[in-house]
């Protein structure tokens, strides 16, 4: 019967649980060497880890650059374990795991750190409610585990990196490709507030700086301020915001909602992000044309990866609007007589064209030509530099005469010209009168101004008989003695 010999037994049998624990490790190895997707990793995480250690909740958590822990999976029952306080969280830091629990109490939890290259990058914890603590062999398999899974967690962090900036440079080439398909200033600005709504999903507007104030010139998002209201932009603010435009964070600004760009010391109340405004500068090279303002919001603050984004687009947007901009005073120059700074026969043939054919449809309009009376005379007396200023100051009195939906124009040499849209007859020799006696204020008598005024009628077939009209008119006028207004005969 062998009395008194031993039994021989298998150190397999003895460390069943410990043979099971390696083969769970190589296969969490082989497992999470193939998945880059973080969703995929944690899950397989929690598969792999609850066949050798019972629990009821799974909790996989990551920790920002900050610090701060933020839960990304969880499994069982509630709400997964739970999250871990200040102290714990330096024993992980530490590269040490937590216990909490002792046998009788209700609950145990264990909890185990990631660490890579000696930073912690999250946590693993696991719960039980069955009243049997966790044991040194279970946080030993638990911390291996946490370093296996940090070289994976990182390694999906880095692919989801690189996809994203991917992504991200698609999205910006998109977005560069939108804001370029224009030259109309206008509409450049309104893509850049849509964009930039579209990217930080919070009220956008865009501010442009006009020496050393900014307006508002462009909003998406339900933004409440009005566009062409103007904020004081003080010299340090503009410094500051060079400065940022240079490290690329944001400028947190505090505010009552919809107060549009608070103004503190320096122009710029920095305070709580929470129901204030983020700022983006706008540069092109060290100088500052604008900026995004994101903001009120009274939900979330904006995600830092969207506002770093938004960074990233203002270069794009800086050179939109700098070119519009630039097209713009191209256009102006090419339609603005260099001399009275009116816009030219050019300009005055478009705007006619267009405003005719609008009479066709029904709308009053009136054209008004206005000829200097004895302006070579003038010329010959005075000389040509005095006849220069006369024709600069006659166009003062005429642009100050004429409202802006209207427009006054050099016609050539002397002679000027009014379009009057949405005007009668009456209206357009009452604005003529105007002129005339505001001309003769202004040089004292030296100067007079005769004036012919014609009204659209559907006899007409192209703006230039409606200028004919006028240029009739205007003939009786210097014939009837000058410094007079004639309105054209039916």
């Amino acid at each position: 019967m062998n009395r008194g010999r031993p039994t021989v037994t298998s150190s397999l049998d003895l460390y069943s649980s410990v043979t099971e624990r390696y083969n769970v490790l190589l296969d969490l190895a082989r497992t999470l060497t193939s998945t880059l997707v973080p969703s995929a990793l944690y899950e397989a995480l929690h598969q792999h880890v609850v066949r050798v250690l019972p629990m009821n909740a799974f909790t996989v958590a990551v920790v920002n650059r900050a610090g701060e822990a933020r839960t990304v999976f969880q499994a069982g029952e509630g709400n997964g374990a739970p999250l871990l306080g200040a102290v714990e969280m330096e024993h992980l830091r530490a590269g040490d795991f937590v216990l909490r629990g002792a046998p009788g109490d209700a609950t145990a939890l264990l909890a185990a750190p990631m660490t890579c290259e000696g930073r912690l990058i999250g946590y693993l914890a696991a719960q039980r409610r069955d009243a049997r603590p966790f044991d040194a062999t279970d946080a030993n398999f638990l911390l291996a585990v946490g370093q296996l899974a940090a070289v994976a967690v990182e390694n999906a962090r880095l692919f989801a990196e690189v996809r994203r900036r991917g992504e991200e440079a698609e999205r910006l080439e998109a977005i560069a490709r939108d804001l370029s398909g224009s030259l109309e200033l206008s509409e450049v600005v309104e893509r850049a507030a849509n964009r930039a709504f579209d990217v930080v999903s919070k009220p956008v507007v865009v501010w442009l700086l006009e020496g050393a104030r900014i307006r508002a010139v462009a909003r998406a998002g339900g933004a409440m301020i009005r566009l062409g209201e103007e904020r004081l932009l003080p010299p340090a603010s503009i410094a500051r915001l060079k400065a940022e435009a240079l490290s690329q964070p944001s400028i947190p600004a505090n505010s009552a909602p919809h107060a549009e760009i608070p103004m503190g010391a320096d122009g710029l109340a920095a305070g709580a992000r929470d129901h204030g405004r983020i700022l983006v500068p706008l540069t092109l090279g060290p100088r500052l044309i604008g900026l995004f303002a994101v903001g009120p919001w009274s939900d979330e603050p904006p995600d830092p990866d969207r506002i770093a984004l938004l960074h990233r687009m203002a270069p794009h947007a800086s050179a939109a609007i700098e070119n519009a901009r630039l097209h713009d005073e191209v256009r102006r120059l090419s339609l603005t007589d260099p001399l009275v700074q009116l816009p030219n026969r050019r300009q005055l043939d478009l705007f006619l064209e267009k405003e005719f054919a609008a009479a066709e449809r029904g709308r009053p309009l009136c054209f008004v030509l206005y000829d200097l009376d004895r302006f070579k005379e003038y010329n010959d007396t005075h000389g040509h530099r005095a006849g220069d200023v006369a024709l600069i100051r006659f166009a003062s009195v005429l642009r100050a005469e004429t409202r802006a939906m209207n427009l006054a124009a050099r016609y050539g040499g002397e002679e000027f010209a009014t379009v009057l849209s949405g005007t009668d007859l009456a209206g357009g020799r009452a604005h003529a009168e105007r002129v005339r006696e505001r001309c003769a204020e202004t040089f004292g008598g030296e100067m007079t101004v005769s004036a012919g005024v014609a009204e659209y009628v559907r006899e007409m077939r192209t703006p230039i008989d409606l200028v004919v009209a006028a240029d009739r008119a205007l003939y009786r006028a210097k014939v009837g003695g000058r410094n007079r207004v004639c309105v054209a005969e039916l």
